[in-house]
């Protein structure tokens, strides 16, 4: 990833002048006109471009044009402040729609799973957990967390208590994606960004971070792979002031004319600058996802609480930095990080249909079995859930924890599933430890459903 400073060469708007001196008002009308928003200032794919992409792409000019046409590009995007947000030097920051279009309405057609015929309790049941769990593991592991997907999921499953750290941040995790589902019709406050990140952190120790403590001395971001500075936060005396600066823009009514920003922008753009400002020592990148949740929920994108970006931007770390460097470093431009965003909530959707499509290929094969069976009359859709694992992991043993959170019950509700199958021979029943009990997938439970 390219450090902050390699990136100290982007041209800035008080440079434009100076650049067109020499120029002929004719030639620079015609040189204005050359530059071409569409063509210049995107890549194939709709991807907003900063200057380090700009320049091999710009073929149309010569070396020393590219500096201009690159202002002049910045022109045509027409950025306007945004939101009365300012920089830790009242500057403001900037933003432009222009060309976010196509990826926000994207979203909007994949977001309503309609094309995916999903009915509110396959969500339930199938759904909800399964996802949060990947977002809260992808999470942590993004912030560093050292433990396998396949280890977390089942200590999350069966409630077991975390055993390191790495565990702990996951848990941590778990909660507060459901602390933000809790919150989500409250005002933004900075109590409540203290309480986001005190869950976040919560019997962590790390870089000296008390949890839902803000920062009280300067502290700098660097590349973990070069060791090199890539973001000085404000000062730790203006960080109060600019969460609340960031509270009055989340609690601000942006819903009409011109005064009107889209939902998906504002809860991108509380993402950025939680992570811009860095108000804490620790689990700053968990907070920042956490409010981006807490807004889309707020906002009635209630589907979204089954979408893991973390797993994405697990995937691409580099990428997710440079959006926060390319922003930076362009002038405050904050359409480079809302815009990249974008490009992950996508990718999101389209991996969960991926998701849906399978779970669909696994549940109707096991209901193929189940259909069969002399014993299906007397199933119920969670046991069918159930044995839906069952028969993809003869050997699994499943207790009450893990069926009342997979299932949203209670824990007496969820061992009378259990007991029911156990009693029609179709899980076996094992003393576990003290009162609690395992329900064993039995190895030929195909042919206990044909008896």
């Amino acid at each position: 990833m390219e450090d902050k400073r390699d990136m100290n060469t982007v041209p800035v708007t008080a440079q434009f002048h100076d650049l067109i001196q020499s120029m002929e008002l004719h030639q620079y009308v015609a040189f204005f006109d050359s530059v071409d928003t569409g063509r210049h200032g995107f890549d194939c794919q709709g991807n907003y471009l900063h200057w380090d992409s700009f320049v091999p792409r710009a073929k149309d000019f010569n070396r020393d044009e590219k500096a201009l046409a690159y202002l002049v590009l910045k022109k045509q995007r027409n950025l306007k402040p945004h939101g009365g947000l300012v920089d830790e030097h009242g500057v403001p920051f900037l933003f432009t729609d222009q060309g976010l279009a196509a990826k926000l309405h994207q979203i909007s057609q994949l977001e309503t799973f309609e094309h995916l015929k999903v009915g509110e309790i396959d969500k339930r049941i199938h759904l909800v957990n399964g996802v949060i769990m990947e977002e809260a593991i992808s999470s942590a592991q993004l912030e560093g967390a050292a433990t396998t997907r396949t280890v977390a999921k089942k200590m999350l499953e069966t409630g077991r208590e975390a055993e390191n750290d790495s565990e702990k941040m996951i848990v941590n995790n778990w909660n507060l994606i459901r602390e933000a589902e809790h919150h989500k019709n409250d005002p933004l406050s900075v109590d409540l960004i203290l309480f986001f990140n005190k869950t976040a952190t919560i019997h962590l120790n790390e870089n000296g971070h008390v949890a839902g403590n803000l920062r009280d001395d300067v502290v700098s971001v660097s590349n973990t792979m070069t060791g090199e500075l890539v973001h000085e936060p404000p000062m730790h005396t203006q960080v109060e002031a600019m969460l609340q600066m960031l509270c009055d823009y989340a609690n601000s009514e942006h819903t009409t004319g011109g005064n009107f920003i889209h939902p998906i922008i504002k809860a991108c753009v509380l993402h950025f600058m939680i992570g811009y400002i860095h108000p804490f020592f620790d689990g700053n990148g968990r907070t920042a996802r956490a409010l981006f949740y807490w807004y889309m929920l707020k906002s009635g994108y209630e589907n979204f609480k089954y979408i893991s970006i973390s797993a994405l931007l697990k995937n691409a770390p580099t990428q997710y930095m440079k959006s926060y460097l390319y922003t930076e470093t362009d002038e405050n431009d904050l359409t480079h990080f809302v815009d990249y965003q974008l490009t992950i909530i996508i990718k999101a959707l389209n991996r969960f249909t991926d998701y849906i499509h399978t779970k669909v290929s696994e549940l109707e094969n096991a209901m193929n079995i189940l259909r069969t069976s002399p014993l299906y009359s007397e199933l119920s859709l969670p046991h069918i859930t159930i044995l839906e694992k069952a028969l993809k992991n003869p050997g699994r043993i499943f207790i009450v924890k893990e069926v009342e959170s997979d299932l949203s019950v209670s824990s007496t509700t969820a061992r009378g599933y259990l007991d029911k199958l156990a009693d029609m021979k179709l899980l076996m029943k094992t003393h576990l430890s003290g009162r609690t009990y395992g329900y064993m997938s039995p190895a030929d439970l195909k042919e206990r459903l044909s008896m």
